[in-house]
């Protein structure tokens, strides 16, 4: 069973390492909750995700605020969104006060070189974790989310249409393929 403390430590080292925004920081979440303690098994990890991108707000607090709730109620979801915000908060305020003058420094020039590289990494872990659970279920290829998920790509790549019109588009269609075409 977990505790407040327990879930405020695991939230608030979540927070001091998600560099890139939420889609780089769900390869930590996946880790921390599902991997590391057993909160969450793989469906309800990707379940939280799709809960959390159709909300507003960043994914990653939505998620936090989701966990949170579900392993202590509205204490707990309380204390995992401030420990996952806090760390944010706290550093962009210090760039704010303290480092800003430092910004155009070849070092931290060559420090966010590094950042940049490891959030392209962790973003495409989130597509692996994520794509394994919707796209390859076990051994076998689900046609449908991988034909949204292509043309989401087509749409947005090559006919620049706006990512909103394409999630539309997509509940549209699985409504559609599932009701229509009972696929």
């Amino acid at each position: 069973m977990v505790n407040l403390i327990e879930l405020f430590l695991v939230f608030l080292k979540i927070g001091m390492f998600m560099f890139g925004g939420g889609y780089a920081s769900l390869s930590i979440l996946h880790k921390e909750i599902v991997e590391y303690r057993g909160w969450l098994n793989e469906k309800e990890f990707v379940d939280i995700v799709g809960i959390a991108e159709s909300t507003p707000g960043p994914i990653a607090i939505n998620c936090a605020t989701y966990i949170g709730y579900k392993l202590l109620g509205i204490v707990g979801s309380l204390t995992a969104t401030i420990a996952v915000v806090m760390p944010a908060f706290i550093v962009i305020l210090m760039v704010a006060v303290v480092i800003r003058p430092y910004l155009e420094t070849e070092t931290v020039r060559i420090i966010l070189r590094g950042i940049n590289s490891a959030i392209v990494g962790l973003i495409f872990i989130a597509l692996v974790i994520i794509s394994r659970n919707v796209i390859f279920m076990g051994s076998s290829i689900q046609i449908i989310p991988l034909a949204i998920c292509l043309l989401v790509i087509v749409l947005i790549m090559f006919f620049k249409i706006h990512p909103i019109e394409a999630v539309l588009i997509s509940i549209g269609l699985s409504l559609a393929f599932h009701y229509i075409f009972k696929l």
